[in-house]
């Protein structure tokens, strides 16, 4: 149960272990809506509109751009026990890691009715089974899909969801009888195996689904170790000390999946989304082996033409001699540890 401290302010699950020394939980303002405790985590709708209304200095740029991910077969990962990582698109990856098999903010569709999808699924919706796990970052319509988790629901009904504090009602409401597991800020889940451990870290970045409903479900990002690797899933995230934080509480990653996509206009997504050049720093500070970008390619949801977060990051990473490893995988192509 979800421990509200009116003392501190903050909110925690108290059955679950803290893993950072001191803290007492997420901070929460006095309307009980969370925030970042580096940043503001405040998006208006006169912030959107003013972009909306302020046109795109690459709008011919993007509509002629020509990029497209290509889409390679994952079904044999689907069906093996081979452990490993395959990007489904966007944010979602198929993650298996200590026998276990996790598929992250699964989007299998599109967000909406007016955002085209411009990658394929590397596999049929109906070969999603043996899926243990569902990491949900938060609550955003490209991350939380309803449909998408309704079919993996279907097909799995013994999978369990990880995902922040105040989310189990509504994917309750979407799919009565789902196991949610929620968690704070720097808390470990108990998925109830000892072949992984989960921990619930912070990100930079906000929650909305209606008009209603801003910050009221925390949104965050995923430490995954086994006994062998360290992983981590960033979901959705503006720049910030967090990312030097996760090598401070676990050393050294393995694979980190940093998002690069939906960057541009800066000045109204840099506290949203980490840009190219961005994300090759998080990674350098946080001292991961391999670099896995994310957030582009699926959906052209910022201002800068599809492929540009890819050339991007690709041109930026050969300026520098950067001890990590960069890996741009197509989707369904295997990543093997």
């Amino acid at each position: 149960m979800d421990d509200f401290n009116r003392d501190t302010m903050t909110m925690r699950v108290d059955s679950l272990r803290v893993i950072k020394p001191g803290w007492v939980g997420n901070p929460v303002d006095e309307d009980g809506k969370f925030v970042n405790h580096e940043f503001p985590a405040d998006q208006d709708y006169n912030s959107f509109f003013l972009w909306q209304a302020s046109g795109n200095p690459q709008k011919e740029e993007k509509k002629k751009d020509t990029f497209r991910l290509k889409t390679v077969n994952a079904s044999e990962f689907l069906k093996s026990k081979e452990e490993g990582i395959v990007l489904v698109g966007h944010a979602s990856f198929l993650i298996r890691i200590g026998g276990k098999l996790i598929i992250t903010d699964p989007q299998l569709t599109s967000p909406s009715m007016w955002t085209k999808r411009y990658t394929t699924l590397p596999f049929k919706i109906e070969e999603l089974t043996g899926i243990d796990y569902i990491f949900l970052s938060h609550d955003h319509f490209d991350h939380m899909d309803e449909e998408s988790l309704k079919h993996i629901y279907q097909q799995n009904p013994n999978v369990i969801i990880l995902t922040g504090l105040r989310t189990t009602p509504i994917l309750q409401e979407w799919m009565p009888g789902v196991r949610v597991v929620e968690a704070g800020w720097y808390q470990e889940y108990q998925p109830g195996t000892e072949s992984i451990s989960v921990t619930f870290l912070p990100s930079r970045h906000w929650s909305r689904r209606g008009l209603f409903d801003q910050n009221l479900r925390l949104w965050g990002s995923f430490l995954i170790k086994s006994k062998d690797i360290k992983i981590y899933f960033g979901g959705d995230s503006g720049f910030g000390s967090h990312f030097e934080e996760v090598y401070n509480l676990f050393g050294e990653v393995d694979y980190a999946m940093i998002g690069i996509g939906a960057y541009k206009p800066r000045w109204f997504m840099h506290q949203n989304h980490t840009s190219p050049l961005e994300a090759l720093r998080a990674a350098r500070l946080m001292r991961t082996k391999n670099l896995i970008p994310m957030h582009y390619g699926t959906f052209a949801m910022g201002d800068e033409p599809l492929g540009d977060p890819q050339r991007t990051v690709k041109r930026e990473y050969a300026k520098r001699n950067y001890k990590f490893k960069l890996i741009l995988p197509n989707p369904g192509e295997k990543i093997t540890f």
